[in-house]
């Protein structure tokens, strides 16, 4: 564990040219305080502006300069009508930034290197506002071109596209990305729709004209059992076959990526439900994917959900072929998941070493981020010889992670162990979860005064029973309105159906299911509420 410090914590540099605070402070301000933040500070925005910090990217220019980016979110931002990215260049490998650029209409844009030329290639806009669009610069990232027409850079006519600062690819002569558009349908996860894009290598890539797209490839919601939210956030990776993918982030379940196949002509997408899903530590929020020669490996980073965390946590994982993949090592970690975050992370590799930047929600001394995912902190870290790492050298273990840590319990002949519960009442005004103000209501008399097993909201437990003798278990939760949860083996109990406090008074479905002296049995989890145990008092003495 020891081993991180040395080389992901670096001393934060507080002139004027490594911290651009965003916007600019009234004099009067608090004064921040960034010598708690992991890395080196690049760019700063306090919660209090309305503004926050989102979409980084990272590139080492030919002659080693480091550049960085990111765009500004939040209520006070103009990112529906004028989104605005900004650049910063470090020439001392990343111990200090100076801020060398303010681009208009760029949003969700990565940042590349191509044929002498620095790329930014995303949106114009935020959701349902912004086209796809890409820009050069020509002098190292202080001045871009502007999107204005098919000829300056404005790609696939004017409808709303997703992305994110997704990495590049070439291959067969070609330059590809991945992207989403967003005519897929009403609300998040439901607007979009996966494909990739690509241009002859030595094409003037400003000319709309010089790009094929594939074409788009929309969600079902059938698809997981029903669980599936939506894909975004795609990859344009080589496989080992020699083949163009796009791997999505899958909203809906966690731990999941999906793959979806491209055509070698890069024109048609194609998804096969059945086997086009694999498991992926941290597959439900935003990850990079870049193959390695040196190690003859993929690499990623991303934010994996072990014992309740959120973005709270940064994991390195590795893949020899983009189907099973393995957490290496966890690169950060703060306990607080409300209001900490390590997210979004954009990187490439520099030698030995491993650099990224990263969106960080963290204390600044001024109340800290509004919240885990409204960042406060554009942030770049070193990850040294990142192949070598184990997880020996994780900064925390993942039994050591997550809310409430180890339970085991016992009530009456049954034993409860597991992760993330407690003991509870079901009653009506007792407590519902351990991390919310929520408590049950419409509590049946025949519960009343049950033990349970309380859950942590949001926050997935591990939870398995063992019988010591024939028994009927009684298991609660939010099935009808929270997916995600399988049921399968148990039989309801409507009339013992009771309620919890939240805005939607969310009904929790009681189930019954008998077991035998000695058999264990996993409590289904995998929604908001989890699966929690109820227990007669008469039994559980």
């Amino acid at each position: 564990m020891k081993r991180y410090f040395r080389y992901i914590v670096a001393t934060v540099v507080l002139s004027a040219a490594a911290v651009c605070t965003l916007p600019l402070r009234a004099d009067d301000a608090p004064k921040p305080d960034h010598s708690k933040v992991p890395g080196t500070v690049v760019a700063y925005s306090p919660a209090a502006s309305g503004i926050y910090v989102g979409s980084p990217g990272i590139v080492i220019l030919p002659d080693g300069t480091y550049l960085a980016k990111h765009d500004e979110f939040g209520p006070k931002s103009t990112e529906a009508t004028n989104a605005i990215t900004h650049v910063y260049r470090s020439t001392d490998r990343g111990q200090s930034w100076e801020h060398i650029a303010r681009v208009e209409h760029a949003f969700w844009v990565n940042i590349f290197c191509h044929e002498g030329a620095v790329y930014m290639m995303g949106g114009t806009a935020g959701h349902r506002h912004g086209h796809c669009a890409i820009r050069k610069s020509v002098d190292g990232g202080c001045t871009w071109t502007e999107a204005k027409d098919e000829n300056s850079g404005l790609l696939f006519g004017n409808l709303s596209y997703h992305t994110a600062p997704m990495p590049m690819v070439v291959h067969d002569g070609r330059i590809w990305r991945a992207m989403e558009d967003e005519q897929g349908g009403t609300g998040w996860g439901n607007w979009f729709r996966a494909f990739v894009m690509s241009a002859p290598v030595d094409a003037d890539l400003l000319k709309a004209s010089n790009w094929t797209a594939s074409n788009r490839v929309a969600r079902d919601g059938s698809w997981l059992g029903g669980r599936f939210g939506g894909w975004l956030e795609g990859n344009a990776v080589l496989t080992p076959e020699g083949r163009i993918v796009d791997i999505l982030r899958v909203a809906g379940v966690p731990e999941k990526a999906a793959i979806v196949q491209i055509s070698q002509d890069g024109k048609t997408a194609s998804f096969d439900p059945e086997n086009g899903f694999v498991d992926f530590p941290g597959g439900g929020h935003k990850f990079t994917i870049r193959y390695d020669a040196k190690s003859n490996a993929y690499w990623s980073l991303s934010n994996p959900s072990i014992g309740g965390s959120f973005r709270n946590t940064l994991a390195l994982l590795r893949s020899k072929d983009l189907v099973n993949w393995e957490m290496r090592c966890i690169l950060a970690h703060h306990p607080d998941r409300r209001n900490h975050g390590f997210q979004y992370p954009d990187w490439v590799f520099d030698g030995d070493d491993m650099i990224a930047a990263i969106r960080t929600a963290y204390d600044d001394g001024v109340g800290g981020a509004h919240n885990a995912h409204d960042a406060n902190y554009l942030t770049f870290h070193r990850f040294k010889d990142f192949r070598d790492l184990t997880m020996a050298d994780s900064v925390v273990q993942p039994d050591d992670i997550g809310p409430g840590g180890p339970a085991k319990i016992e009530l009456g002949d049954l034993a409860i162990e597991g992760r993330a519960f407690a003991q509870g009442t079901v009653a009506n005004g007792a407590e519902a979860f351990g991390n919310r103000n929520y408590v049950w209501e419409k509590v049946p008399e025949k519960l009343q005064g049950w033990l349970c097993t309380k859950t942590l909201g949001g926050v997935p437990a591990r939870m398995r029973v063992t019988a010591k003798r024939d028994a009927v278990l009684y298991m609660a939760t939010a099935g009808k309105r929270q997916s995600g949860i399988d049921t399968t083996g148990w039989e309801p109990e409507p009339e013992l159906d009771f309620g919890y406090t939240d805005g939607g008074h969310t009904t929790m479905q009681v189930f019954r299911r008998a077991v035998k002296a000695g058999q264990s049995l996993d409590i289904p989890q995998g929604n908001w509420t989890g699966g929690i145990l109820l227990v007669p008092p008469k039994e559980a003495k």
